[in-house]
């Protein structure tokens, strides 16, 4: 069994791991739960970021060696960089101004670099997601992948579904008004996913001898919608919430002027609310319980953990 504890376990393993996209939320919890493991599994850290932010300076402050890196940098720059690895987790560089075709280098970098273990973290029915602009980098960075994870000695594909966690942008506006506005349908299903639990299964794979490489579907325990996720949260936080629905405009602006997201951020959560509302993020599997050897959280409880965020 190809395992990616295996390759760090070698005697001739630099036992360093190197995560991107580390300056926005998903690279910078991977990265976070990696060095949790720094001293036992891994001597280094790497963590590879556009925009220095304060998710930057905490990785730093925590030991992780942070490397400045975007997709105009090449292949050349990129392949350096993850050289120094044995193992490299891409997250999608969306705050990349050059995020597009050319996102892919950080895939193919890899190749370049001659890196033993590779992890390409993308979304579910990132296949069908074409036709929305700010996902359609995915189709390329999961081709680029199997490309070359025929040279790549481990390799794992893991897609995972809707964060929830995507609702502490709109905190304040729920604690104020008690609503959660989005350009999304109220109704469609989808299987909210907990972000520290989808880094904390990626964090067991690259650690635990019995977990295989291969191709991983991370959801949530449960299919909702966001009127039910409205009221699990009025029932957690002890408040009235509930959703509307709103213009895709509406949402940007809000994210623009008080969340102050670049424009790549906010175009992919819009996208990632379209597909969603067009039925393409509806997958529920258990590959998320089976990583983690547990059940994954709930809504429910994502909101009763995080109760203080989101009241007035």
């Amino acid at each position: 069994m190809v395992t990616f504890s295996s390759l760090l376990e070698s005697p001739t393993a630099y036992k360093a791991v190197l995560v991107t996209g580390c300056d926005m939320y998903a690279g910078y919890q991977i990265a976070l739960d990696v060095l949790q493991h720094k001293g036992t599994h891994f001597k280094c850290v790497y963590a590879v970021y556009l925009k220095e932010n304060d998710m930057v300076h905490h990785l730093k402050k925590h030991g992780a060696d942070c490397i400045k890196l975007a997709v105009a940098d090449g292949a050349d720059a990129i392949a350096k960089a993850y050289s120094k690895a044995d193992v490299v987790v891409v997250v999608p560089p969306v705050s990349d101004d050059h995020w597009g075709n050319d996102s892919c280098v950080f895939v193919s970098a890899a190749e370049k670099a001659k890196i033993k273990g590779l992890v390409l973290c993308s979304k579910i029915n990132a296949d069908q997601l074409g036709n929305l602009p700010m996902l359609k980098p995915l189709i390329q960075m999961e081709q680029a992948y199997h490309d070359i994870k025929g040279k790549i000695k481990v390799a794992s594909l893991v897609r995972c579904s809707l964060h929830i966690d995507m609702l502490w942008l709109f905190r304040d506006q729920i604690a104020s008004d008690g609503k959660i506005c989005l350009p999304a349908n109220g109704r469609a299903k989808f299987a909210p996913l907990v972000g520290s639990d989808a880094s904390h299964a990626l964090c067991r794979m690259l650690i635990d001898p019995d977990i295989p490489a291969g191709t991983y579907q991370l959801t949530g325990p449960e299919q909702l919608d966001f009127e039910t996720v409205a009221q699990h949260a009025a029932s957690k936080l002890d408040e009235e919430i509930t959703f509307n629905e709103i213009e895709r405009k509406d949402m940007e602006q809000f994210l623009k002027d008080k969340v102050k997201l670049c424009d790549n951020h906010i175009g992919y959560i819009g996208d990632m609310l379209e597909a969603l509302s067009k039925g393409l993020l509806d997958k529920c599997t258990g590959d998320l319980e089976q990583l983690l050897g547990k059940q994954p959280m709930s809504v429910k409880k994502y909101f009763e953990k995080n109760a203080n965020d989101f009241k007035p």
